[in-house]
């Protein structure tokens, strides 16, 4: 039975065969590769989703980052390792550091300001655009942008956190370049940290990449933990 799709490429789109459901859009506004998320289904399932989207004009298809444990049917489906991530975890029922900036709440209008800082802080592979931004704001029952604005007005740097039941995931943290050395980083991850604990979360998780050691020092400087297990991104094409 061929995989039907709702939506039109390259724009959001779902695949649907009987009870299995998959999720894609472009991997970011300049990376063309979809991104494939599945909500149920097979690894036949998934890769007949990578025909279809490929009959559609995607190049290549990625996964979620996945921890080993979940990447077995993906592997049967032809994916293999592209990047690979740390996956990092901070107890915030102790004490946490107070941040040494001002950080506010902030909120949907400051999402443009924060994707330009997240485009000039990140490399083209990994840079959120609008919809990524979207997901990460939504992918929890609870979330919040922690901002640190800059005197002359705009932002100096962001940090998107959500909560589950009792952990908590750091989404997304970008200082900008220009106002990088001058620990706005680690302010954003406190008050994260300090948001997670009220809203009673136990922990508070992150990914980064492998081999971003300014991040992972950073991190580790705050109490965060490296788990064996590291995440990868796959990819079929």
């Amino acid at each position: 039975m061929k995989v039907r799709v709702v939506g039109d490429w390259p724009g959001s789109v779902s695949l649907r065969r009987g009870w299995a459901r998959a999720e894609s859009r472009p991997w970011n506004d300049t990376v063309p590769l979809a991104h494939l998320r599945m909500q149920r289904g097979n690894a036949a399932f998934i890769g007949d989703c990578v025909e279809a989207l490929r009959e559609m004009g995607a190049p290549g298809v990625l996964s979620p980052p996945l921890p080993a444990s979940a990447q077995r049917l993906w592997q049967e489906a032809a994916f293999r390792p592209h990047a690979e991530l740390a996956l990092l975890r901070l107890d915030v029922d102790g004490r946490i550091g107070a941040p040494s900036h001002l950080v506010v709440t902030g909120g949907r209008s400051d999402i443009r300001e924060a994707l330009r800082i997240d485009a000039a802080a990140f490399d083209e592979f990994w840079r959120f655009d609008r919809n990524a931004m979207e997901e990460a704001i939504s992918s929890t029952r609870n979330s919040v942008i922690h901002v640190v604005r800059k005197a002359g007005g705009g932002l100096a740097g962001f940090a998107v956190t959500g909560v589950g039941v009792t952990i908590a995931y750091l989404q997304r943290l970008a200082v900008d370049p220009a106002a990088q050395g001058r620990g706005i980083g680690r302010s954003l991850v406190r008050s994260s940290a300090r948001w997670a604990s009220r809203e009673g979360a136990h922990s508070l998780m992150l990914n980064t990449q492998l081999d971003n050691e300014p991040a992972i020092r950073l991190y580790e400087s705050e109490g965060f933990r490296v788990l064996d297990e590291p995440l990868a991104v796959l990819k079929a094409g």
